[in-house]
């Protein structure tokens, strides 16, 4: 019975984050990725995306407070997004990483297309 249920979770959540996640991107003078809901495009000559700091987390801790769903860290962490690749619609930002370990150059927000899921190569800073 675990099982089947465990199996019903993981199809529903998977069709979940398949969605359009556009909603959740932040910056609305810039690019959306709507597989993500991350906001993302090209800053002082760097490429950088929206991504999940403290402000996202803040916001979960306190949804779940109110609705009791906090047992242990592991709710929290299941919680912050259902496949760990989606932003929440928070105004948190990165610089992209090029693949190699420094930051992406761009003179446009087109020229971040390429590097808009790559990791931070910077801390995920609150504006």
């Amino acid at each position: 019975m675990k099982l089947a249920i465990g199996i019903c979770f993981v199809i529903l959540v998977s069709a979940y984050a398949e969605g359009d996640w556009s909603q959740n991107c932040y910056f609305g003078s810039s690019l959306c990725n709507p597989d993500t809901g991350c906001s993302y495009g090209c800053w002082k000559n760097l490429c950088w995306s929206q991504c999940n700091g403290i402000c996202t987390i803040a916001d979960i801790i306190e949804e779940m407070k109110k609705q009791d769903e906090i047992h242990d860290g592991h709710d929290i962490i299941d919680k912050l997004t259902p496949d760990s690749s989606t932003c929440a619609k928070c105004a948190e930002w990165c610089y992209l990483d090029d693949g190699e370990g420094n930051y992406q150059p761009c003179n446009s927000n087109s020229d971040c297309e390429d590097f808009k899921t790559n990791q931070c190569s910077s801390h995920c800073a609150v504006i």
